[in-house]
């Protein structure tokens, strides 16, 4: 093992932490970490023994955030900080990587400081954020929102199916349950926020590419539509005078995916389009469909590819609206503009992949992530590492330990680069 890399990161300790959060999972439906679950709250406390088993200062904030925090080796006040986190809940049934490797990422950084005895300018900041994945209260990246100050009220008064209420959550992991209407106080000593993560796509694993430097984050968008048509007796309505909602419906995800496709097609940049959840009423075998209700989701990393999908769906379902008789409803749920990379950061993750000898190429983000957020106050950027076959959110999911490993080194030697400049 000569590999550049393997000096800064180790593959066997990477697969160690893997394999011992695996375990944490409800055991009839593996890989399952659902925020706020006994689970959930197990693999907290053990990541948080590995923290301190490394020397970090644990706490949790206000967000719900659980930081491990390496002191700078300089006494200026107020500290410059740097950030390097992910996450360690899962979708239900998903992978043993996602967000997971992030976090091991930045404990693999700490190992290699400490090994080493090296001091840095500037505190680093291990974060497990809170929630990142999209959960029964329909709001994702619950810790990096409330950093970047956009944990509203409106969110943390949600409450699920059972009826319990999301700030309340919050509060139970150690969080403060209380809405953020303004960045953290320190933001503004943030000098970076790093994120290392799966790729969740196939372009690296079918290129060849050890390291994906992402450009951007895309925004993304959803949509309710609903459409109302008339119930009536499925054996006794003629065809010609049904007003079918489901039929209707059918049509509008047609056109939702033919748009798509032109869009993504015209756009050089991402830009995809899903009907991801439908709810059929009365949704009975012998009664025409009265109403449907859809959610539509948009990621596009240009906001005019996104504006023109809409307005042409717009027209589109105007005359489907015509033609079947049945009224179409498109009401926002949720918009957030695409989150651009820091050029800066940018340019040191790549510096430093060439540096260890790693293949590297700029790459899209076609989920969403916390730097999402965190770009909002201060400069963020993320690396992407091949997963095998592009899969996640699935059991199947699958990195390597080499792998992360690789992107680990990245992160540590931007560390040691962004070090070797001051940034006291």
């Amino acid at each position: 093992m000569n590999e550049k890399f393997y000096q800064y990161s180790d593959p066997d300790r990477i697969k160690a932490v893997v394999d011992t959060l695996a375990a944490v999972t409800e055991p009839e439906r593996p890989f399952t970490r659902l925020v706020f679950s006994d689970e959930y709250k197990e693999a907290r406390t053990w990541l948080q023994s590995q923290f301190e088993g490394v020397g970090l200062e644990c706490q949790i904030d206000a967000g719900g955030n659980l930081i491990g925090t390496r002191k700078a080796a300089s006494n200026t006040s107020p500290a410059r900080k740097m950030i390097i986190g992910s996450h360690i809940d899962t979708v239900a049934a998903g992978g043993r990587f996602d967000g997971i490797a992030g976090v091991i990422a930045g404990l693999e950084t700490i190992h290699y400081l400490n090994q080493n005895d090296i001091p840095i300018p500037f505190e680093l900041e291990i974060v497990d954020f809170l929630g990142e994945e999209l959960n029964v209260w329909g709001t994702s990246c619950l810790g990096s929102r409330h950093m970047a100050g956009l944990l509203t009220d409106d969110l943390l008064g949600r409450k699920d199916l059972d009826g319990r209420r999301l700030s309340e959550e919050v509060r139970k992991v150690g969080g403060s349950g209380i809405a953020a209407t303004a960045p953290r106080r320190d933001a503004d000593s943030i000098i970076a926020c790093l994120e290392l993560h799966i790729e969740q796509s196939r372009m690296l694993e079918q290129e060849g590419i050890d390291i994906g430097v992402v450009t951007d984050i895309p925004g993304i968008s959803r949509y309710a539509i609903t459409v109302t048509g008339s119930a009536g007796h499925s054996g006794t309505t003629k065809m010609p005078e049904r007003k079918d909602a489901l039929v209707t419906a059918s049509y509008i995800v047609t056109e939702v995916r033919e748009f798509a496709l032109e869009t993504s097609a015209q756009d050089n940049q991402h830009f995809v389009a899903t009907v991801g959840r439908i709810e059929v009423y009365p949704n009975g075998a012998a009664v025409i469909p009265s109403q449907v209700s859809m959610i539509l989701g948009l990621r596009a990393s240009n906001a005019k590819s996104r504006d023109g999908f809409l307005s042409s769906l717009e027209a589109a379902c105007n005359e489907i609206s015509r033609q079947e008789s049945c009224d179409i409803r498109i009401d926002p749920i949720s918009t957030a503009n695409v989150a651009p990379m820091d050029s800066t950061l940018r340019t040191y993750l790549t510096n430093s992949a060439e540096a260890l000898g790693l293949s590297h190429s700029g790459i899209a983000s076609g989920a969403g992530h916390d730097m999402a957020h965190m770009s909002r106050i201060a400069p963020a950027a993320m690396i992407f590492i091949p997963c095998k076959d592009g899969l996640s959110h699935c059991p199947e999911e699958f990195a390597t330990p080499e792998a992360i490993a690789r992107g680990s080194a990245v992160l540590t030697h931007t560390v040691l680069t962004m070090a070797s400049r001051g940034y006291d």
